[in-house]
């Protein structure tokens, strides 16, 4: 193999390793707050601790890139919801999109860090243009009227926590992967539609089998 090849080789699993590590941080982090390790973190990415330092000096500045990923994933999500011709049908996407990334879930975690200087800009910007997006919703006659900004975003928290779709993976079945990601769409569908002033719009997918529930608890006997 060749210098070139062997140099793009090494970044494509650096790039493979670094996304490994985010996505396991955003987990472990949801899930164990400011005491999460970094032992924990890289154990999750399936990388040795090692790994994790060489690409983050430290817990906070591993945070502080989640951070920076969290905004501009907003920020772009409200934007395509602003561009949406039917304000209501954009909020319905944002929320949907900003929960399966798991919007809202390092907001307890904020003293633990700081996103780079500038970047708040970037956040109030698109804070601004998500209230404006919910006045239009209002306006529209799609959204309630006694639903406020805040309570979207609280909402976005707290079903972007939920450990549903996590658990179940944690179980090598792809199976019961599919059904659970299936169900939190439905969950995420039932919040929605309590927050329409209209019609509720039918829910996505079949209604989830009791195996979800029942597989996260060991059988009788079995330990």
């Amino acid at each position: 193999m060749d210098i070139s090849r062997q140099r793009r080789a090494r970044q494509a699993e650096v790039a493979r390793n670094d996304a490994a590590l985010l996505a396991a941080a955003r987990l472990v982090f949801a899930r164990e707050g400011a005491r999460a390790s970094v032992a924990a973190i890289a154990e999750a990415a399936g990388v040795g601790v090692g790994t994790l330092y060489r690409r983050y000096t430290s817990k906070t500045a591993l945070f502080e890139r989640l951070l920076v990923l969290a905004n501009e994933q907003w920020a772009a999500a409200v934007e395509r919801a602003v561009a949406n011709p039917d304000p209501w049908g954009g909020l319905r996407a944002l929320v949907v999109e900003s929960v399966e990334y798991g919007q809202g879930t390092l907001a307890p975690l904020g003293r633990l860090g700081l996103a780079p200087r500038g970047l708040g800009d970037v956040a109030v910007r698109a804070d601004a243009a998500f209230g404006a997006l919910v006045v239009s919703a209002h306006r529209s006659g799609g959204l309630r009227d006694d639903v406020t900004a805040t309570d979207i975003l609280l909402l976005i928290e707290q079903l972007g926590r939920s450990p549903l779709v996590e658990q179940i993976r944690d179980l090598g079945d792809e199976a019961l992967d599919a059904e659970a990601y299936s169900a939190r769409r439905r969950l995420i569908a039932i919040a929605l539609d309590g927050l329409a002033a209209g019609p509720r719009a039918g829910l996505p997918s079949s209604p989830p089998s009791e195996r979800l529930l029942a597989v996260r608890w060991p059988e009788e006997g079995s330990g």
